[in-house]
């Protein structure tokens, strides 16, 4: 009887799961892992819009803005590029595959066909503009097997040169195939230029020069050759061409830049900043020489008032940079140094991404080489002058500056500082050099590799004093040097270690053999070094 019951039982129960089985609508079930919240495909412009704010070039304020004195610390441990105290912030990254190469790649699949040819060009020029920034920090790299996905998981590293190659003769492909007729680039989606299809052929262009201009030493040729495609082909030359990223004192919506200065140093005006930053003695001493009008837009002395307040005193003559390297306790005059102004570290805030300002600086120093480029060497610099000091009129009018520099102002500059169109060759690099120094401000690593290329302006990295001698930080990493290269992911020890070795190899350091960064990129050659000591 019992055993007949449980029988039943079994019976029972496997009908009802049959039942159950047979009702049961498998597709609803799926259902049950999808985020009602989130979006499963690709919108076209909204991926394009994250592209163009992703694309605004790197900052890296320890490492670079100090070590291409911009900025000095008293305190050690933050003094990364101050005092070359430690190797903070000079890690490369492979984010680029992950982060902008992949929404790029993504978005391509999303644009096929002849109509959507502008917006493939616009995509192109981003996903170049991504990856140079990298290869100028780290070499060698994956590139012509890179984004392959399964097929292709430990991909060989390129070489640099044939990185550069590749980056241009695809640039060319994208900028010949952009067609006026057809659809604009993404309209109102477009952050930079509301899809205005010449502006971006423009862009192009301005990026084809910079990274032409790139081989000037170590293959002449090439370089002429594509400075004066890129000429010829229409580069930046005014105001509206500006491609910049606009932000607002709103939450959400501030200058991440900024943000970084603020969180990491100045977070109110005046007293001890956090980690003890000013202007570095160089940057200040380099504007107050040349009698420079953006000194008094950018730079401040916060003077103590009543009670804990400050006032901001912007007269140029009271402007007094910190010596790099020479200092590791709180001076006692610490609130005479200069400091960033509150418009320039503005949390709404633009960041200039490419401009006419540096196109006519390309265009400066590739006449001064001989190049066929339709101007001559001063006239481009002083357009180039021109360009920079009326780009601070983007920043958010801030006392004691508006960031408007007038003609005169401009007058009198260049005519106390002319262009050196008689000097040599080598004069008026410098002189081109340390004007894009000053002009790209922000653009820490673009001015890091202009800087490699033609070893200017020169820094001095000697100025701790021992017995009355002026020496390299005590302690610093790189013996008294500043880093000419980042180093690749560790990671890629792990994942890719064969062709991670075999690139390591390649450009003359080891594991076993630590080099400090002193490596040099492949464009990076000649006997100097940009540096006194």
């Amino acid at each position: 009887m019992k055993k007949t019951f449980l029988k039943l039982i079994y019976v029972a129960g496997a009908v009802l799961v049959v039942s159950t089985m047979q009702s049961c609508n498998t597709d609803k079930l799926t259902d049950l892992n999808k985020n009602p919240n989130a979006i499963e495909y690709v919108i076209p412009e909204y991926s394009f819009t994250a592209a163009v704010l992703a694309s605004g070039p790197g900052e890296n304020y320890r490492a670079l803005g100090q070590g291409l004195q911009y900025f000095s610390s008293y305190k050690e441990v933050p003094a990364t590029g101050d005092k070359f105290y430690n190797f903070n912030g000079t890690g490369g990254s492979f984010g680029v595959y992950t982060g902008q190469w992949n929404r790029l790649a993504q978005l391509t699949k999303e644009i096929p066909g002849a109509e959507n040819v502008n917006k493939r060009a616009a995509v192109e020029i981003l996903r170049i503009l991504a990856f140079h920034q990298q290869t100028d920090v780290m070499g060698d790299m994956p590139y012509s097997e890179s984004m392959k996905g399964l097929d292709k998981l430990k991909p060989k590293y390129d070489t640099q040169k044939s990185i550069y190659t590749a980056m241009l003769t695809e640039l060319e492909t994208a900028l010949k195939s952009m067609d006026a007729t057809k659809p604009n680039v993404f309209g109102n989606a477009d952050p930079y230029f509301k899809g205005d299809v010449a502006k971006w052929s423009k862009f192009g262009y301005t990026l084809m020069a910079r990274l032409g201009m790139r081989l000037s030493d170590i293959e002449p040729a090439t370089a002429k050759s594509w400075v004066e495609k890129a000429v010829a082909g229409g580069i930046m030359t005014a105001f509206g061409d500006i491609a910049y990223l606009k932000y607002a004192n709103i939450q959400g919506q501030m200058n991440p830049r900024v943000l970084t200065y603020i969180n990491g140093d100045f977070t109110s005006p005046g007293g001890d900043n956090i980690e003890g930053s000013k202007w570095s003695g160089k940057f200040i001493d380099h504007l107050k020489a040349t009698s420079d009008p953006r000194l008094p837009v950018i730079s401040v002395v916060w003077v103590p008032a009543s009670g804990n307040t400050f006032t901001p005193n912007n007269t140029p003559a009271a402007q007094r940079g910190m010596v790099s390297g020479s200092l590791n306790t709180r001076p006692t005059d610490f609130d005479t140094y200069s400091e960033p102004s509150l418009l320039y570290i503005d949390r709404g805030a633009p960041i200039i991404v490419m401009s006419p300002s540096e196109a006519f600086l390309i265009i400066a120093e590739g006449a001064a080489r001989g190049w066929s480029v339709g101007s001559t060497a001063q006239a481009a610099y002083n357009n180039a002058v021109r360009a920079a000091m009326a780009e601070w009129a983007l920043w958010p009018s801030v006392a004691p500056h508006s960031g408007v520099i007038t003609t005169a102002q401009v007058d009198a500059y260049l005519a106390a500082n002319p262009y050196p169109a008689a000097g040599t060759l080598a004069q008026q690099i410098e002189t081109i050099s340390t004007q894009k120094w000053v002009s790209l401000l922000g653009n820490d690593y673009e001015v890091y590799s202009n800087w490699r290329r033609t070893k200017y302006p020169v820094f001095n990295y000697a100025n701790w004093t021992v017995g009355g001698n002026k020496v390299p930080y005590p302690g610093n990493v790189t013996a008294g040097k500043m880093w000419r290269r980042f180093s690749l992911p560790i990671a890629e020890r792990n994942v890719n270690n064969d062709n991670y070795l075999e690139a390591i190899k390649r450009q003359n350091y080891s594991e076993e053999q630590l080099d400090l960064l002193q490596g040099r990129m492949w464009w990076d050659v000649g006997p100097g070094t940009g540096q006194s000591n």
